[in-house]
């Protein structure tokens, strides 16, 4: 909760701290005052912000924290894209899709699409990450963004991007990893 004199000022950008708000365990009512501080500064200003708070290297609930912030005080497609493109620079295999969802919801599958369609050129194995995790993500409603992920898929199979899925057994033969969805999309046109 905000302290009086930290109420009188929400106008300049550090009146919270970043860092300090991703180490802040907060109440019931969760980031409430912040969500709301950041919608009234300028959108460039909660850009700086929520960045820092991605950027933020903590644990996985700070980070959830971080895109929860996003989802609710970015407005602008561009900076949707801005973080996307961070989170497209060395992400980690696993959270990556946090990453994804995010933008999706903000600018539409097909321009997520189009970004990781890009990265097949300078960054194959960003690239696969993305591929591994979008068709869990995309809603099955968006026929055109399955049609371009068909594609997408098949030539960065074709230009070696994907990696064989490794699978192990344990002692009773049952299998520790096996390949999802994101390894091979459908071939069913009905998305």
């Amino acid at each position: 909760m905000l302290t009086k004199s930290l109420a009188g000022t929400l106008s300049a950008v550090d009146a919270y701290d970043s860092e300090q708000l991703m180490l802040t365990r907060r109440g019931p009512r969760g980031d409430v005052d912040v969500k709301r501080w950041l919608r009234s500064l300028p959108d460039e200003e909660s850009l700086a912000f929520i960045m820092a708070c991605l950027a933020f290297k903590g644990h996985y609930g700070q980070e959830m924290r971080a895109f929860d912030l996003a989802n609710s005080c970015i407005r602008r497609p561009a900076h949707a894209l801005a973080i996307l493109r961070l989170g497209l620079v060395n992400p980690d295999a696993g959270s990556i899709k946090y990453w994804l969802a995010f933008a999706i919801a903000k600018l539409g599958g097909k321009k997520v699409l189009r970004e990781v369609h890009a990265l097949l050129e300078s960054d194959p194995t960003t690239a696969d990450k993305a591929l591994y995790w979008l068709p869990r993500l995309l809603p099955e409603s968006d026929s055109n963004a399955w049609k371009l992920l068909r594609a997408i898929h098949q030539e960065a199979k074709e230009r070696g991007a994907i990696r064989e899925p490794i699978m192990s057994s344990d002692a009773e033969g049952k299998v520790l990893f096996s390949p999802i969805y994101g390894s091979t999309p459908p071939a069913d046109e009905s998305h």
